[in-house]
């Protein structure tokens, strides 16, 4: 009963605070805050300002580098929802996660926090890099096994890692490869990679092989760099343990990462339309929806959308606490706090918000399911929101076709279209895979969405999702990605088209609308 309050009390301040408010969907800047800093310059709901903070000055070059100098506001009469995804892949990710935590608690009824993957798989730290876990003998299967959620021919696993460190100093210090390798490789003698099983190589081998972190270690450090400059001078330098350091104070009381997934929810509800980070479904196919489900509740499946997003908070919520109330692995390692959260955004889980995914195999777009349809229409949704998946240059809608769900009336065929907004590789020549691509995704009071930004070839775009040829399929195999804004006044309307093959490779035209039209038909 405590929960339902709570999320009643918290979902009723959230509609006072929605009132006559635009919403702006922000997701998946992965710790790039030059992809924020696009962001705002396309945005009508966020800006930046100065920062006036004592603790942390800039030397004058930062305003012109990295923008540490820099604060998130959000205008008055906006609210904001984040997908999920904060940190890793950037060189910002303290940065992208205080200013988000601080944009939350200076106004909590207008900020949601969504949360992805990439910020609550940072719950590992606290039981993987304890001192009880360091032992051979004595670690988790997951540690000492892992990556288990990857193919076992695919997994670089701990021992191997600490091998090959053991080997690259090897060759720093001009001792015998080819000894070491067969040794320490092939072998992998528990006493012999003792010396290279610390806690910092424990990090590395958790952020480069079980995360999707690669190069993280090294970007904090830099960050660290950056942050103590004017306190160490240019000659600063951010020891291995100092790094480490970071990490775990950011997963600790009063860490920011750990105030990022209280402050968290996993979904959202607004103008009729359903926010969660990664999807209802995991691809084409007639697999389990995670519409209605709550882990800890495997025999209910809600009806009631707003019902079920409030059941799924609470079970957040509780894990999260769980973690922070048994942050350790068990004595005997099958169990620690939040593991079923950690669960729940591993690769593989059949049911989960976090990790869905609206794509084919192909990469192309795919449609919900009538039977999910059906529901969500049922309790007002006409609209799902996501991030999660990189798909192209700006966000994709999807369209759901009537036409093709016989077994819905007119009555019940309110859900509209899914919105796709990470576009974390709209930029693959780009030094960060994004460019200068960034589009923002708004709904206004009436409920109605639009989509206005930059393609990576500099190219603006703006659109309402129900103009009816967005979102649509063509019978050439492109998909109606997005209505260029840049024609003149009497001219055609050209839009943009693409097509995906083997879950990676885009091709884009771009198409005149009468063009659309004749594909249409």
């Amino acid at each position: 009963m405590e929960d339902q309050r709570g999320q009643e009390m918290t979902r009723a301040a959230a509609a006072a605070a929605l009132a006559s408010r635009h919403i702006c969907f922000l997701t998946d800047v992965e710790g790039n805050w030059n992809y924020v800093r696009n962001f705002v310059r396309q945005s009508t709901c966020l800006r930046l300002t100065p920062t006036h903070d004592a603790q942390h000055p800039q030397p004058p070059e930062a305003v012109e580098t990295d923008g540490y100098d820099e604060d998130l506001e959000l205008n008055d009469d906006c609210f904001l929802v984040f997908g999920g995804d904060a940190g890793d892949k950037g060189g910002e990710t303290l940065k992208c996660y205080e200013q988000l935590v601080r944009l939350k608690k200076k106004h909590p009824e207008r900020v949601v926090l969504l949360a992805g993957n990439r910020d609550v798989n940072k719950m590992r730290f606290t039981s993987e890099l304890d001192d009880s876990e360091m032992g051979f003998k004595t670690m988790a299967k997951e540690t000492s096994e892992g990556p288990i959620w990857v193919p076992e021919k695919k997994r670089f696993t701990l021992k191997k890692f600490l091998a090959s460190q053991l080997v690259a100093q090897c060759a720093a210090s001009g001792q015998p490869v080819e000894t070491a390798e067969e040794e320490l490789v092939q072998l992998q003698n528990e006493e012999l990679l003792g010396p290279a099983n610390t806690k910092v190589n424990r990090l590395k081998w958790i952020l480069e092989h079980t995360m999707g972190s690669q190069g993280d270690f090294e970007r904090r450090r830099k960050e660290l760099v950056r942050r103590h400059r004017s306190s160490l001078g240019e000659s600063a330098t951010i020891s291995d343990d100092a790094v480490l350091q970071s990490f775990m104070e950011s997963v600790q009381e009063g860490g920011v990462l750990r105030e990022y997934l209280e402050l968290g929810s996993l979904a959202f509800v607004a103008y009729n339309t359903l926010f969660v980070h990664g999807g209802l479904i995991s691809g084409a196919g007639n697999g389990i929806s995670s519409l209605g489900r709550v882990p800890d509740e495997p025999n209910q499946e809600y009806r009631s959308v707003t019902e079920w997003v409030d059941k799924l908070n609470a079970w957040y919520l509780r894990e999260v606490r769980a973690w922070i109330d048994r942050p350790l692995w068990t004595p005997d390692r099958t169990t620690r706090g939040g593991n079923e959260l950690l669960k729940y955004v591993l690769p593989g889980y059949p049911a989960s918000v976090v990790m869905g995914r609206h794509l084919e195999k192909s990469g192309m777009p795919t449609e919900l399911p009538s039977d999910v349809v059906q529901r969500l229409s049922e309790s007002g949704i006409n609209r799902l929101i996501v991030g999660h998946t990189p798909h192209g240059t700006c966000p994709t809608v999807i369209k759901q076709d009537p036409s093709e769900d016989e077994s819905l009336t007119a009555a019940e065929a309110g859900f509209a279209e899914v919105v796709m907004c990470d576009t974390s590789y709209s930029d693959m020549q780009a030094s960060d895979s994004r460019g200068r691509a960034a589009s923002e995704v708004v709904l206004d009071p009436n409920g109605h969405a639009h989509v206005h930004g930059v393609l990576e070839n500099g190219r603006p775009i703006a659109f309402a999702t129900d103009d009816p040829v967005i979102g649509q399929m063509l019978r050439d195999g492109t998909h109606v990605k997005a209505k260029l804004s840049d024609t003149l006044k009497g001219q055609e309307d050209e839009y943009l088209v693409c097509s995906v093959e083997n879950g990676f490779s885009y091709t884009y035209h771009y198409r005149k609308r009468h063009e659309l039209q004749e594909l249409l038909k």
